[in-house]
């Protein structure tokens, strides 16, 4: 196998011979010739008389090394012929499986349904071979052994007749004989350096020393610790310095000498792995302050006829009357004001019970207008008598804010799919002119209104704020306040709490500013749902639409990373303040109004009573509830005269007084009055909101509380229900619609789904026919649950979780301060969100200038993607800058790649210095060691083929199962299932399947099953990126180590990199070169993926790019600074060169 070098291709040499054929077309340069054979006899011979003579010593002399026993050094595994002859095997089944059934033949992408992945994409865009058969073999002697040429140079002051020799642990340098070693040669030119060559096996680390044998006979040996190398790639210099001085060592932090042995990656838990959120010591204290962000305080303002002022009081203050408020003009009137989550705003209102223990402020809006010069004075009352912060918004701007958050986002949250264009136009910046669709244009521009609005209620918090306070943010009308806040307030600890439910990811993507939506909600640090179902929703949403991946976290909340930022998701239902309705059920009023009840069922001849209590509007499913009543009465002829069912219907009145749902009011009157007129007196409709005594006497009175919510996000009603029913004589029953969250906490409610009346008659009358033991034992527990979880309780573990995880993430070392780049535009928002440990250029730059033996690794895999993801960073300049970086003296750059090494080639092109440039094929598999050609590949494992079969049968069954995915299995020692086209949902849940399916399947095989980037990989165990970058620690560690170590990764497969360069560093902390003492800087950086082992982090390909970039410049001032110097040297002490001269090419890298 040889490449050309011209077009950089490689060319296949077909052969029936096998290796040996394939060898004997090789340059002479690259391979043993014949007489290396007859010395490798020579020397085995060498070898067999030391170990006979069990002693180096010289005798003639009196002076050697002495024969102290050595362990046999641990051998690398070398590729064979057999080896060869496996690879070849295992590329046998080198195609590409795929659900459309192409054969293995085709190497363009397959058209698929689905959106093609990214990684299609990398196939089709750089041309990569998918078909089987690597051809790149691995140079190998007559022996079937590859070997290296290393050049040894050591500085020695000798006398005349004096010989200089180097000998080590290894035949081919005397086995500590130095008869039998390799003798050094110097000249009149070179003098006082001694040099010499020597082909040694590849991959087995050697240890060695310098000896002189001067003329008198003695034998002057080096009395420094054993010199190392490991020999890898063609050729490497050897630059020993001085004779007996050695030249650099690595330190720990103790200032010990430490060796390359002792700086290998040790086993060990990730950053993520300690976290114990169950033993956390995080409580409420009085120094914190809370901010409580709503858009309506929960106050009842009205203007006293008196005195003209406004007056406030607590929303529970007025339970006992009907509902009072105003319109924007003041004037005042008997309604309920509709809202987002009316029982939200019970919730919000208690708490302030919070403030016994700590600093609660209110922040948000009246629901009137308030003239400017009123506004003063009544923020200064608000803060001091209730603590409230008020916002204050023209009322045309409230008006179509809450038009827009009411027409537009609430129906999509509330599971309904738009299909009226008002809809793009309310979020469209341009909308269409009055003149040619005036209705458009009143909708248009509201999502720019929604953003101002957003700002307006940022302000108060952002004006107040202290470092490290809690802000609460509840509801949709607020979604955008946490990247807001985030931005401003760097350290505020944020929660955002839905009272309403989050639709499904095929509903919500139908939002044109779905992702904007996201983002925002993922710079909080903890979202709150009332059940799991709606966090799984937002869950899917982010891995959908953002490619966020979630995990449990302890404690029993879920866990994601958004660019860095962490964010946790908890999903748990709140309750009701028990204590104070309890005593207040006991009050002479509730008493009376029971005894009023009953003598109003007793008049109807009613001894079956069912209640119902709703809001009058169509996901509340007062139809559904009415037609199951028909059904009922139809199909239970014994409930037909002695049932009746009381709705309470409130009607809602917008922020203009005008009254919503008409349409549905109208059908809902209908239908009771036909059922009525079949069945007399079986539906009482209250439109009206019933003040508290006479509510609860009406529950206590009951026998059983109907709810046929179409979707409901939070509702209270239940709980309210079961504590008043404890005073009552019987033990009233719920019976509650599925997509109610409550009926997923409340234990023994009769749960169903209402778009069936029959199912809901049927539940109904089960529940009434209930045996008096079990009705008291099911409310017992009813009855114990609310009493347990309360509002308070509920909120304080919120807020200690919040803090639990401000302190988990400190203790992490986490700087829990958001980045100050964090922008955000109105309308679109870049939404960037800065880890505290993101990478700084300047501080790798100052570390780069300061440091001499640099060690670049860098997963290619992040540069390889498709050209539209490639941004500002363009193939060909991340290859200009890498040029740039391989060019200077000192550094050694090592491309690491999941990729076969002919893609990998293909990729890189016609790179300049690609001799010097230290490659990682197939996960390190292959490698290629700088200083060797781009043909001469080694490999550090043997593989065994039996396993491929197996692994593949079994991905072969998911690919037929999943459409989209296929099988990539031309790599020698892994196989991996792609499955990045697919629905990620589906796909993610097919790939846990298979990771499990694979993990039973293949226990007893030597090989590991691991989940990537969308793919699931099954590769030979000890094959691994991070095996390679361990084994080229190791190899620099033996020469003294490096300074400066820069590793770039993305994938959750690097973390095994990461893992060997923290240790390395933990072990290695100092360099001592010539007595002087630097510190190793090491910067483990991971692009994109968090939380990572990696201490540093990048989030973009331009960053990339902009650090590459960087590092290159600084190199080209330096090389131009040498060659500066180097031309005025030559000028002042060295005649003219011809034109024709050129530097003699690197024999390889120089250690």
């Amino acid at each position: 196998m040889k490449r050309s070098n011209s077009s950089g291709e490689f060319a296949a040499i077909t052969s029936a011979g096998g290796a040996s054929e394939i060898l004997d077309q090789l340059p002479p340069s690259t391979m043993l010739s014949k007489k290396t054979g007859s010395s490798e006899s020579l020397s085995g011979s060498c070898g067999s008389m030391c170990s006979a003579t069990g002693s180096t010593n010289d005798l003639s002399s009196g002076v050697g090394r002495p024969a102290s026993p050595r362990a046999k050094s641990p051998s690398v595994a070398r590729a064979s012929k057999g080896a060869t002859t496996l690879e070849r095997a295992g590329s046998r089944h080198g195609s590409i499986t795929s659900i459309n059934g192409l054969g293995s033949g085709t190497a363009t992408p397959v058209s698929r349904l689905s959106r093609p992945s990214s990684r299609e994409q990398i196939l089709h865009e750089y041309h990569f071979s998918r078909r089987p058969g690597d051809k790149n073999e691995i140079l190998l002697d007559a022996q079937g052994k590859a070997k290296t040429r290393v050049e040894f140079q050591v500085q020695v002051k000798t006398e005349l007749g004096d010989s200089v020799y180097v000998t080590g642990s290894i035949v081919e340098l005397g086995c500590w004989d130095h008869r039998n070693g390799l003798q050094l040669s110097t000249n009149a030119s070179i003098y006082p350096m001694w040099t010499g060559s020597h082909m040694i096996p590849s991959g087995q680390w050697v240890k060695y020393k310098y000896v002189v044998l001067q003329a008198d006979g003695n034998v002057r040996w080096e009395g420094i610790p054993d010199r190392m190398f490991t020999p890898e790639g063609m050729n490497i210099m050897l630059e020993d310095g001085h004779f007996d001085v050695e030249r650099a060592r690595l330190l720990n932090k103790n200032l010990v000498s430490v060796g390359g042995g002792d700086v290998g990656a040790r086993k060990g838990k990730g950053k993520m792995a300690g976290l114990d959120c169950l033993h956390s010591t995080a409580k409420i204290e009085a120094a914190d302050t809370i901010y409580i962000m709503t858009y309506r305080l929960p106050l009842v303002t009205t203007r006293s006829p008196e005195t003209g002022r406004l007056e406030f009081k607590w929303l529970s203050f007025l339970s006992d009357e009907k509902m009072r408020g105003m319109d924007s003009t003041g004037a005042q009137q008997d309604r309920v004001m509709r809202c987002m989550s009316r029982h939200g705003l019970y919730v919000i209102e208690n708490l302030r019970e919070l403030r016994s223990r700590c600093k609660v402020w209110y922040v948000g809006g009246l629901g009137i207008e308030v003239d400017p010069s009123e506004q003063e004075a009544l923020t200064e009352e608000l803060g001091a008598k209730f603590n409230c912060i008020p916002v204050f918004l023209p009322a045309g701007i409230a008006a179509e804010f809450e038009d827009f958050c009411h027409e537009v986002l609430k129906p999509v949250f509330h599971f309904v799919h738009p299909t009226s264009h008002d809809v793009a136009v309310s979020f469209s910046r341009h909308p269409p002119p009055a003149s040619s669709n005036p209705a458009a244009a009143a909708t248009g521009s509201k999502w720019q209104l929604y953003n101002t609005v957003n700002v307006e209620y940022v302000k108060p918090v952002v004006d107040n704020f202290n470092d490290g306070d809690c802000v609460l943010v509840f509801d949709l009308e607020l979604m955008l306040t946490p990247t807001l806040i985030g931005s401003r307030a760097r350290t505020a600890n944020i929660c955002f709490l839905f009272n309403t439910p989050f639709p499904s990811t095929e509903i919500f993507r139908t939002l044109p500013v779905r992702k904007e939506i996201l983002r925002s909600l993922l710079n909080a640090d903890c979202i709150q749902f009332h059940c799991y179902t709606y966090a799984r929703h937002f869950l899917s949403s982010c891995s959908t639409l953002l490619g966020l991946e979630h995990k449990p976290a302890r404690g029993g909340m879920l866990h994601l990373v958004f660019n860095g930022h962490h964010v946790h998701v908890r999903a748990s239902h709140v309750g009701i303040d028990a204590d104070t309705l309890a005593v207040r059920l006991r009050e002479d009023r509730v008493v009376q109004e029971q005894a009023a009840w009953r003598a109003r069922f007793e008049g109807l001849g009613k001894s079956v009573v069912l209640v119902g209590y709703d809001d009058m509007e169509p996901l509340s499913g007062l139809t559904l509830k009415l037609k199951a009543l028909q059904s009922m009465l139809a199909l239970f002829p014994e409930y037909r005269h002695h049932t009746l069912l009381v709705q309470v219907a409130i009607p809602l009145y917008d922020s203009r007084g005008e009254l919503m749902h008409m349409h549905y009011m109208e059908e809902v009157q209908t239908l009771a009055a036909s059922i009525n007129k079949v069945y007399p007196d079986s539906v009482l409709l209250l439109q009206e909101k019933l003040p508290f005594a006479p509510r609860c006497a009406l529950f206590s009175a009951s026998d059983a509380l109907v709810n046929s919510a179409v979707r409901h996000g939070l509702s209270l009603v239940p709980f309210e229900y079961v504590l008043a029913t404890e005073v009552g004589r019987s033990k009233g029953q719920l019976v509650l619609s599925e997509f109610a969250p409550c009926s997923r906490v409340i234990p023994g409610i009769m749960r169903t789904n209402p778009w069936r009346d029959e199912d809901l008659a049927r539940a109904i009358v089960k529940c009434l026919r209930q045996p008096a033991h079990e009705r008291a034992h099911l409310h017992g527990q009813q009855l114990a649950w609310c009493r347990h979880n309360t509002v308070l309780r509920w909120v304080e573990t919120i807020l200690v979780d919040m803090k639990m995880l401000r302190d988990m993430m400190r203790d992490m070392g986490e700087d829990v301060k958001r980045g100050a780049s964090c922008r955000v535009g109105l309308v679109k928002a870049t939404h960037k969100e800065m880890s505290s440990n993101t990478l700084k250029p300047g501080q790798v730059h100052a570390a780069y200038s300061t440091c001499k033996v640099r060690l670049i690794l860098v997963d290619v895999d992040l540069m390889i993607r498709p050209k539209e993801e490639m941004g500002d960073a363009s193939k060909h300049h991340l290859i200009r800058a890498l040029e740039q970086l391989v060019e200077e003296r000192g550094n050694y750059v090592f491309l690491l790649s999941s990729e076969t090494a002919d893609n990998l080639l293909k990729w890189l092109g016609t790179m300049r210095c690609l001799n010097q440039v230290g490659l990682g094929a197939e996960d390190g598999y292959k490698y290629k060691w700088p200083g060797s050609p781009p043909d001469r590949w080694d490999v550090r494992h043997e593989v065994r083929a039996d396993w491929k079969e197996v692994a593949l049968s079994v991905m072969q069954g998911y690919t037929v199962r999943t459409t989209g995915t296929f099988v990539e299995e031309e790599k020698v020692a892994s196989l991996t299932w792609h499955y990045g086209s697919t629905n990620p949902e589906f796909a993610a849940m097919q790939g846990k399947e298979l990771l499990n399916h694979l993990n039973d399947t293949l226990a007893h095989l030597p090989v590991e099953v691991l989940m990537g980037k969308s793919c699931v990989r099954v590769r030979h165990e000890g094959v691994t990126k991070g095996a390679l970058v361990e084994h080229i620690l190791d190899h620099y560690a033996k020469r003294g180590g490096a300074d400066f170590i820069l590793c770039l990764g993305d994938d959750r497969m690097d973390e095994r990199m990461f893992a060997i360069l923290r240790d390395y560093h933990q072990a290695a902390q100092y360099r001592v070169v010539e007595h002087a003492q630097h510190e190793v800087k090491v910067f483990p950086v991971t692009v994109g993926r968090q939380p990572s082992l990696a201490t540093y982090c990048l989030y973009t390909l331009d960053e990339v790019h902009e650090l590459l970039l960087g590092l290159s410049v600084q190199t080209k001032r330096r090389l131009r600074s040498a060659a500066t110097m180097l031309e005025l040297n030559s000028v002042r002490h060295s005649p003219a060169r011809p034109e024709s001269w050129a530097p003699a090419p690197s024999p390889g890298p120089v250690y």
